[in-house]
């Protein structure tokens, strides 16, 4: 019996780290994203939504930060789902930011032979244009 609890907290744990993991990289991803000002304007939706789910994360990153037992802090009650429920709605803002960036593109074609990352530096820095001439500089440069 006590064999067959720890298999279940064993992998409680390994499934909460997994989870932890998806939702770590993608809120690194996002999290410098929604911190410029014009697509916060472009996308308020998403915006309100990272808003609280980083309130939520750093809340999981502080109750963690308090009891380092990395057992306990996995397995405890709600974590799992928190996270999977996180993920979902990070799942959720993806998309529609990959949306945002397929209009922009359709809008303006040469926006396809940006990746999303240079798209995004360009969308957030669209009312400095020497920024974007500063990229525009750079790119013919790596393509000759």
């Amino acid at each position: 019996k006590e064999v067959m609890e720890w298999d279940r907290k064993l992998n409680l744990m390994a499934q909460t780290i997994e989870e932890w993991m998806i939702c770590q990289r993608n809120w690194l991803y996002l999290n410098p994203i929604f911190q410029a000002p014009d697509i916060q304007r472009q996308l308020p939706a998403e915006t309100k939504l990272f808003a609280q789910i980083d309130a939520a994360w750093n809340e999981l990153l502080m109750r963690v930060q308090s009891n380092t037992n990395i057992l306990k802090s996995t397995t405890a009650a709600g974590v799992l789902e928190l996270l999977q429920t996180t993920n979902a709605n990070l799942e959720k803002i993806l998309k529609c930011l990959e949306d945002y960036l397929e209009a922009k593109r359709i809008s303006f074609p040469r926006f396809y032979f940006l990746s999303n990352n240079e798209l995004l530096d360009i969308l957030s820095q669209s009312r400095s244009p020497d920024a974007i001439r500063v990229r525009r500089t750079n790119r013919r440069l790596r393509v000759n």
